[in-house]
């Protein structure tokens, strides 16, 4: 790699960022995986993409996305000068900070031993000299596992040939009985769709994430370093982090149901199929994404066309006697009236908000009242107005859900208590099963 970074410096002599300028295109390398860059059905999407995306409109510059196979080609392809940056999880280690400039940290994480849940189960260091370990090359897993081995010099491991992080994962949650590391937010995000993969132990404390600077440790890429460290300062980028971290990861954090994730991914490929037209029209219909209404009525219903509860709600939707009424809808355990029922009564909840929710933010809010009642979301958003946050975003008014169970809070709200902890639980797992359809009904999805 140092040889490529040599080669690389003597074939561009300007500066990264004055180059990217001239060029008027910011070249960012990254890897195809749902936590950094992946193409969904409504564009480009990723926690790295929509940072990156951000920084190259901050410099008025298109951006352009490469994709590597693996962290060593992504590290390579800065190197050689290939990129202007490298944006792909990567961790700073000592190794990397000797040829390589970084710039700000942006996020923690800790690195995860990971298994099949039918395979071995290393509970301690020293149980590791007995399991198949394997890991993505120029991952920082492979310097992880080397310092190990000074520990315990029977320890032994592989490193897999044209193998990224997620593809490991992916073949461990197929069945197979190797062990493998990982980022604690990759694995919580990955066991999602492949609900076999467990972890029951940390090889490392928590280690700071950064994008890495094309043109190695020379002058070239100092401005760069600079302004990134402007641009990452500015209070607009570090909402924005938060507002990715709870997009992309923050949804990892519920409690996680092995058995109800097993189950859905069951009837995805099982019991969706008789059903999925019906989404999509009803979708198209409300301009409303089918995958979502789809995930309120696994959420609701199972699927179940003809489910009931004892509160009186029925059907795919789970309707209530009002709400069916009011979208028209005359047979609630009718399939496809409950779904387009569902369908208008969410796009009526989101037209009701007002104009400075954001759409995906829009999303949720709706959500929220489509459990609770829109008269209590609206309570939830005036409470946390009332505390300084801002009532436009979910990750705000969510904080203040569990406290309108409390009476010394609810007595003051115009509607009174509200259930809102189950509120807050009931979105954080539609948008669960939401983010696992979308990732499971993508075409060319590359897992």
């Amino acid at each position: 790699m140092f040889l490529v970074a040599c080669t690389g410096a003597t074939e561009h002599q300007g500066s990264v960022l004055r180059e990217a300028q001239k060029r008027g295109t910011l070249r960012v390398v990254t890897l195809n995986s749902p936590t950094t860059y992946y193409e969904d059905r409504e564009g480009p999407a990723g926690f790295e993409y929509d940072l990156a995306s951000a920084y190259a409109t901050h410099l008025g510059l298109e951006l352009r996305m490469d994709t590597a196979r693996t962290i060593e080609d992504v590290l390579q392809s800065v190197l050689a000068a290939n990129a202007d940056l490298a944006a792909a999880g990567l961790t700073l280690t000592e190794e990397r900070e000797r040829i390589l400039r970084f710039g700000p940290p942006y996020m923690e994480v800790e690195t995860r031993l990971v298994c099949a849940r039918r395979g071995p189960k290393p509970t301690s260091r020293e149980d590791l000299m007995s399991v198949d370990l394997r890991v993505a090359p120029g991952s920082v897993y492979v310097e992880t596992l080397r310092t190990l081995q000074s520990e315990l010099p029977g320890m032994k491991f592989t490193i897999s040939d044209n193998a990224s992080v997620e593809a490991l994962l992916a073949q461990i949650g197929r069945g197979k009985k190797f062990c493998t590391l990982a980022d604690s937010y990759v694995f919580d995000l990955n066991r999602r769709y492949w609900p076999e993969l467990v972890s029951q132990m940390a090889l490392s404390d928590a280690q700071p994430i950064a994008w890495a600077l094309g043109g190695g440790q020379s002058w070239r890429s100092v401005s760069l370093e600079r302004d990134l460290k402007v641009w990452f300062a500015k209070k607009e980028t570090q909402s924005l982090i938060e507002t990715l971290n709870e997009r992309y990861f923050k949804v990892s954090d519920n409690a996680f149901d092995y058995v109800d994730i097993a189950r859905f991914r069951r009837a995805i490929r099982n019991r969706l199929p008789k059903f999925r037209r019906m989404f999509e029209r009803a979708g198209q219909r409300y301009r409303l994404p089918w995958t979502l209404l789809a995930a309120i009525s696994w959420r609701e219903s199972h699927w179940k066309a003809d489910a009931r509860s004892h509160t009186g709600v029925r059907g795919m939707m789970m309707l209530t006697r009002v709400s069916a009424r009011e979208a028209g809808v005359t047979d609630r355990l009718d399939a496809k009236q409950s779904i387009n029922g569902g369908a208008r009564y969410l796009a009526r909840l989101m037209r009701q908000l007002p104009d400075s929710v954001t759409q995906e933010d829009r999303i949720w809010f709706a959500l929220a009242a489509y459990n609770m009642g829109f008269a209590h979301l609206v309570d939830a958003r005036t409470l946390a107005k009332a505390r300084g946050l801002n009532p436009d975003l979910w990750r705000d008014v969510r904080e203040g859900l569990a406290d309108m169970e409390d009476p010394d809070v609810y007595q003051d709200l115009p509607r009174g208590y509200a259930n809102g902890r189950q509120a807050r639980d009931y979105v954080a797992a539609v948008r669960n099963f939401y983010d696992i359809l979308r990732q499971s009904t993508q075409e060319g999805k590359t897992q």
